[in-house]
């Protein structure tokens, strides 16, 4: 009777034992398949927020602010009407600079404690299964700071005539963190800021001007 039993209670914790491991397979496996899904969904996610806070207040900013092409620019010219230096005007430019990535730095800085969740169905990559079935949730956070740089173009518009456009540049540095890891993105918006037709011949040497 006690060897029996003992054989009985071997087979039981042999099959406990192998019931665990498939287990732990399959756990590992799963977590393989799902971690890129939710570290792509992630970034794609941090982006998005980059894009919703660049998209709206660089707009807001630059109608709030009311800035022009001559609150940027001074175009200097001499005595005969011909132009000898083109000037941007830094003190306004940086304070803008400042606003903007102030700005943007706010509205990511709420963004903790975000639940992403990825439907089961996809993880099978079955185009009839995706984004279907209940979903695997993930808490991430984001943060992020904002650089914002001018940009100058210029292009012939005419005879004598050049085409002077200041593009605003600004480049959202992301952290997505997660539990065990945090990784890096970035997102860019570019707009124009301002433009004109300058009348005249444009010398190859602007002050202070950065060209694209």
């Amino acid at each position: 009777m006690n060897y029996g039993r003992h054989k009985k209670m071997k087979t039981v914790l042999f099959r406990a034992v192998c019931l665990s491991l498939v287990m732990l397979i399959a756990f590992l496996l799963l977590d393989a398949r799902v971690r890129p899904m939710i570290r792509n969904t992630a970034i794609v996610q941090a982006q998005s927020y980059a894009a919703l806070a660049a998209g709206q207040n660089i707009p807001d900013i630059l109608r709030q602010t009311g800035i022009s092409y001559e609150s940027m620019v001074d175009i200097q010219r001499d005595a005969n009407g011909n132009i000898v230096s083109i000037q941007t005007n830094a003190i306004q430019l940086n304070a803008l600079k400042s606003q903007i990535n102030s700005s943007i730095a706010a509205s990511l800085s709420g963004l903790s404690g975000k639940e992403l969740g990825i439907p089961i169905g996809s993880l099978t990559g079955l185009a009839l299964l995706n984004g279907r079935g209940p979903k695997i949730s993930a808490i991430i956070s984001i943060t992020g700071s904002a650089q914002t740089n001018f940009i100058n173009s210029f292009d012939e518009a005419g005879i004598n005539q050049t085409r002077h456009q200041i593009f605003l540049k600004t480049t959202v540095n992301l952290l997505v963190v997660f539990p065990t890891k945090t990784l890096s993105t970035a997102y860019t918006y570019t707009t124009l800021a301002a433009e004109t037709i300058i009348i005249g011949k444009v010398p190859a040497f602007f002050a202070g001007i950065t060209q694209k």
